[in-house]
């Protein structure tokens, strides 16, 4: 008896189930009455698209209202907003041709009102507008790029170099939205070689490719056994937990430097590089094992100077780097490309008319888990000693 009445439940909430689905699946009301269409339709053109405002029909089961064009030959895009909203963002266009829109009202029913169509000329999209803006100069180990982003648009640089079969390859994509930009392609002896850039967007719109013949200047990998600790007042204990502060220069990914928690912000410590040179850059490599979270370092100041300071406070010491480390997903790019940024770690480039320096404070305003400690897994400096 009682197997009987438990098998009668469970058909009973399966029942129930396959009820509940079914009613998801379908409007909570139905009827084959069409709802009105968009009104009074203004059109304010923007770089790569559009945004239509419009007024809504007076249908009190107005569910929404979409838009559908074409974003490239045969490529069908679709964009929606709600009854409580009045515009539709059309956006992902890679050129300033005429283009189409479609608009439909929807109502909870899944009629569609007749369409409207629309037409009108996107102004010059940001993946070509920031693309006439590119620079190229020669840089210590290879070419710095500049450009001026206007929009703030999130933009791929790919930055090319021709290998030593004389083959065009792509050697790094950098990801940014900033409005001024700055990026130094590196790792190149001083022979003159063919370097360029494509510029992609979010919609896989590209620019076209600028290529410049140009000699990298001469830059070395300072020698880390060359590093010593320093302490100035005011520097975070660098040996919490596992950590110790000579491990973020031993040349071993696994060991990093750690500070305890609660040390407050920002957070300090500084290196003797042990010669004189003109810095040209910096790879700061995450804590392994806590992928972009924990105390990893996402927003810190570089500092240098030549001489020994003599107590803990900036006088004497030149900004070199405001740096904020990236995480290619955050900017339009893939899991794959986070894994290969994480193991080789953030590139900061120093500018060409930066001072001579030995002595380094790196200064931490922020991590990537907003912890209340920091870890530095490697840093590594190149440039040129005098």
């Amino acid at each position: 008896m009682h197997s009987i009445n438990k098998n009668f439940a469970v058909i009973v909430l399966v029942l129930l189930a396959w009820g509940c689905t079914e009613l998801e699946n379908k409007p909570l009301t139905q009827d084959g009455t069409a709802p009105g269409q968009v009104t009074n339709i203004e059109v304010e053109t923007v770089p790569g698209g559009a945004y239509i405002t419009y007024d809504l029909p007076g249908d009190e089961d107005l569910l929404y209202v979409k838009g559908i064009y074409e974003i490239r030959k045969g490529e069908v895009a679709e964009t929606r907003a709600s009854l409580y909203n009045d515009t539709l963002k059309i956006l992902g266009y890679g050129d300033t041709g005429e283009k189409k829109v479609t608009i439909v009202s929807v109502d909870r029913s899944e009629n569609e009102s007749a369409p409207v169509e629309i037409s009108f000329r996107p102004e010059t999209p940001s993946v070509h507008a920031t693309f006439a803006t590119m620079n190229m100069i020669p840089d210590f180990g290879g070419v710095q790029y500049s450009w001026i982003n206007e929009n703030n648009a999130s933009l791929a640089f790919i930055l090319l170099a021709r290998d030593s079969s004389g083959l065009l390859f792509p050697y790094e994509t950098v990801y940014s939205a900033v409005d001024t930009g700055k990026y130094t392609l590196r790792g190149f002896s001083p022979i003159q070689r063919e370097f360029g850039v494509v510029i992609r967007d979010r919609w896989d719109n590209y620019s076209d490719t600028m290529l410049n013949t140009m000699t990298p200047l001469f830059e070395e990998k300072l020698d880390k056994k060359q590093f010593q600790m320093i302490i100035l007042e005011g520097d975070s204990e660098m040996d919490a937990w596992e950590g110790q502060y000579e491990y973020a220069y031993d040349d071993n990914p696994e060991t990093f430097n750690h500070t305890w928690a609660g040390s407050g912000w920002p957070q300090m410590w500084t290196l003797d590089l042990g010669v004189t040179a003109k810095i040209s850059r910096v790879n700061v490599l995450q804590r392994q094992g806590f992928f972009f979270s924990h105390g990893n370092p996402r927003n810190l100041e570089i500092w240098g100077r030549e001489t020994l300071p003599d107590d803990g406070s900036l006088d004497g010491w030149t900004k070199l780097c405001d740096c904020e480390a990236t995480r290619p997903t955050l900017q339009g790019g893939t899991p794959d490309e986070d894994q290969v940024h994480f193991e080789n770690g953030d590139n900061y480039g120093f500018d060409l008319n930066d001072p001579p320096v030995r002595y380094i404070r790196f200064i931490t305003n922020r991590t990537w888990g907003n912890t209340g400690f920091i870890h530095f897994a490697e840093v590594t400096f190149w440039g040129q000693i005098l």
